[in-house]
């Protein structure tokens, strides 16, 4: 069970890496499923279906537990000392991978690029006017992909800032015995909060936030948008803030965490039902358009599916981990220590992988399964031989995780 003591929470710590490093499978699938991407391979379509299924529900589900354990932070040190937690391990590292990583990110694209012809650059625009001063402020603002892939560790610092604000709020005014009456034990927390019935509210907010990504999307497209721009689209943190509040939320009851993912089991089987239907109307299949011509009525079943698809993976998940990674394991503890680098570092990696595997005439899931080998061995030889026990791995997880002992 789930208890706010002063523990390491061995199958949350553990989801939460399987989380980050389903993001290096994802990427290494990207040059196979025939969408954009900066090396592009033959492929096949399994790799897109695989694509959509892990989209759909990954950033939910990590910004679901660090609102878990941002508020765990909170109650342990406070409002300074989980703002200081935050900056060392969230703000520092993205600002030390702005000046390194994200720019070797550009290198190695453009030198993939290159090696492919240019075949994917686009048209040079002879004799075009050049951009407005203000227009081109605008874009960089909001369409530059200044941090990456690590634009989610932006969004969590924008999420954290918000949490304080919150909770400074609270601690002056009456909101927190306002709170405190929401999570009291009751038949309706236990109904609406502390078990699966809480899809009943969680799942309509979410569809309002699918709907506001959906405006903005150039084109049709399954589970949430990202955005690498240095300001927030609105409509992808109102998104993200639905996460990650209820993660807040399921700290503040206990065992709520505990009591959402019981059916677990169930859960897991609906996602997979849902799954095909849901992207079927994402992206506006013929026979959805026959079942429901109503436009309105078709982009509602599309975002309540894209919804209800991230919860009830999020329910099977926490489940899964709760029923087998609740004991301490050293494998799985270096893992879970391992990820955070792991992720912050792949994708250079993963890119010139792609871009090297190209020319062969291998198939394609032959081609994925060596690089995502490869490369998952050798960010785990840099993790331990250069990360593990240095100042780095100090940074990303502390000096407890770095002794080996309990860590947030």
């Amino acid at each position: 069970m789930l208890r706010r003591v002063q523990q390491r929470l061995h199958h949350l710590d553990a989801l939460r890496a399987a989380a980050m490093l389903l993001g290096i499978v994802l990427h290494a699938s990207l040059a196979y499923t025939g969408g954009p991407w900066m090396v592009r391979d033959e492929g096949h379509w399994t790799f897109a279906v695989a694509n959509f299924a892990i989209h759909g529900f990954r950033m939910p589900l990590f910004f679901l537990l660090s609102g878990f354990f941002t508020t765990l932070l909170w109650k342990r040190h406070g409002i300074g000392g989980m703002l200081r937690n935050r900056a060392a391990r969230i703000a520092l590292p993205l600002a030390i991978a702005l000046f390194t990583i994200v720019p070797l990110i550009w290198i190695v694209a453009i030198v993939a690029g290159a090696e492919q012809g240019g075949e994917d650059a686009p048209p040079a625009g002879d004799g075009a006017a050049p951009p407005h001063p203000l227009a081109l402020m605008v874009w960089l603002a909001l369409r530059f992909p200044l941090f990456g892939h690590l634009w989610f560790l932006w969004y969590l610092c924008w999420l954290v800032l918000g949490f304080a604000l919150v909770a400074w709020c609270a601690k002056r005014t009456t909101l927190a015995a306002r709170l405190g009456r929401l999570t009291r034990p009751s038949a309706a927390t236990r109904l609406f909060l502390s078990s699966a019935g809480a899809l009943v509210w969680l799942v309509p907010i979410t569809v309002v936030s699918v709907a506001c990504m959906d405006w903005t999307r150039a084109e049709p497209g399954f589970g949430p948008d990202t955005s690498a721009a240095l300001v927030p689209m609105p409509g992808i943190l109102l998104h993200y803030a639905i996460f990650f509040a209820a993660g807040a939320l399921f700290h503040e009851i206990s065992d709520a965490l505990d009591g959402f993912s019981r059916r677990w089991i169930i859960a897991a089987v609906a996602a997979l039902a849902i799954f095909p239907i849901a992207t079927s109307f994402a992206y506006g299949a013929p026979w959805t358009r026959a079942l429901m011509p109503s436009a309105p009525f078709h982009s509602v079943l599309a975002w309540t599916g894209q919804a209800l698809y991230a919860w009830l993976m999020c329910i099977a998940c926490i489940g899964l981990f709760a029923r087998f990674a609740s004991e301490e394991r050293p494998s799985v503890r270096y893992l879970a220590d391992s990820a955070y680098w792991l992720y912050l570092v792949h994708l250079p990696l993963v890119v010139a992988g792609q871009a090297v595997l190209k020319p062969l005439d291998w198939p394609s899931a032959l081609k994925f399964t060596v690089l995502t080998a490869a490369s998952t061995v050798l960010l785990l030889a840099s993790y331990h031989w250069c990360v593990r026990r240095t100042w780095i791995g100090v940074l990303l997880n502390g000096r407890r995780a770095v002794r080996g002992s309990s860590s947030s």
